[in-house]
């Protein structure tokens, strides 16, 4: 996540014309919230899982478990192609159609690349996005140097990665994207990438969950932020998310931002595509509070900062939302 000071100019990005997206038709919440299927998919959400995965992305090779040495550089070549080689991996693993889809980025040689992994829909193409950014910085970062990145946004990918291996269990309606973005640092290179060939590929978007740092909780009180927009299609992606919290009884504090959203994340360039899409963030400067992680890109955004417990909570209301936009087929 790009912390500025400044909040948004998001009224050029949301006045911009609606491209390559019809007029969708969103399911009821009747017809999917009360589902036990989504029931049944939110108890699944693993807080252990979440960690496993951060320790993980945050680790060096070669160092002690679950070691806070390692980095995601998206300049450092080799950085942030083990974490793309090991999400491509698990993606495989779960029997999901898996890509590396390739971009250029300034920084680095050669080509840099998000990872897609698809569950394709039953009876449909339109497609559902659960998405984060794989890659960390710090403001003194250099090739070589610790980048561990646990809340940005190893918390996450790492929810994206749960959303994955849950999700890939069941059938649905619509197409499920788990996409994992590389460059957002750099100025959301790669999902402006991604986002643009979804677009001169003609896929219909019915929204995307963009989820940017959820693990920090320094007050312990819930909340956390859904960036809409004031677009309608992407407010109703955020009013979802918050009947989901409300008919799940989870312990969360949503606020939704709308004239004040932020665009300083990978939602943003789906905005710009005329795509419905929402930014799920953990309590920031942006909203009516502020909690947001001290330890923002240094060496000690690592995994004894965050609640787990409540990165889980977050998962939990972001893939139940997911699932019902896609439509469970029961």
């Amino acid at each position: 996540m790009k912390k500025l000071l400044a909040v948004l100019a998001v009224v050029a990005v949301l006045a911009l014309p609606h491209i390559g997206v019809p007029a969708l038709r969103y399911a009821e919440p009747s017809q999917t919230t009360l589902s036990a299927v989504i029931e049944e998919i939110i108890q699944q959400v693993s807080e252990e899982n979440l960690r496993a995965q951060i320790c993980y992305f945050q680790s060096r090779d070669g160092g002690e478990f679950c070691n806070s040495e390692g980095s995601r550089w998206a300049c450092d070549g080799a950085a942030i192609d083990r974490a793309v080689e090991y999400a491509q991996q698990y993606f495989e693993k779960l029997g999901l159609k898996t890509e590396r889809v390739p971009f250029s980025l300034f920084c680095r040689a050669g080509l840099s690349h998000n990872v897609e992994a698809i569950l394709p829909g039953t009876e449909s193409q339109q497609s559902v996005l659960i998405t984060a950014h794989l890659d960390s910085t710090t403001f003194s970062i250099s090739s070589g140097g610790m980048a561990p990145g646990a809340d940005d946004n190893a918390s996450g990918s790492s929810a994206v990665l749960e959303a994955a291996r849950i999700l890939s269990q069941y059938k649905f309606k619509h197409t499920i994207r788990f996409v994992l973005f590389t460059g957002e640092e750099q100025g959301l290179v790669g999902s402006r990438a991604y986002a643009g060939k979804l677009a001169s590929d003609g896929v219909q978007v019915l929204g995307v969950f963009n989820m940017d740092m959820i693990g920090y909780d320094g007050d312990s009180d819930g909340a956390f932020e859904v960036h809409a927009g004031t677009r309608d299609s992407s407010v109703r992606i955020a009013e979802l998310l918050v009947q989901t919290l409300q008919r799940y009884e989870i312990k969360l504090a949503p606020e939704v931002l709308e004239v004040g959203a932020t665009n300083r994340s990978d939602h943003a360039s789906f905005w710009s595509r005329g795509y419905p899409a929402v930014l799920v963030i953990e309590d920031s400067e942006y909203g009516a509070t502020d909690d947001f992680n001290p330890y923002y890109h240094s060496t000690s955004d690592t995994l004894d900062k965050l609640d787990l417990s409540y990165a889980k909570r977050i998962a939990q209301v972001v893939i139940g939302a997911a699932a019902q936009l896609a439509e469970p087929v029961q």
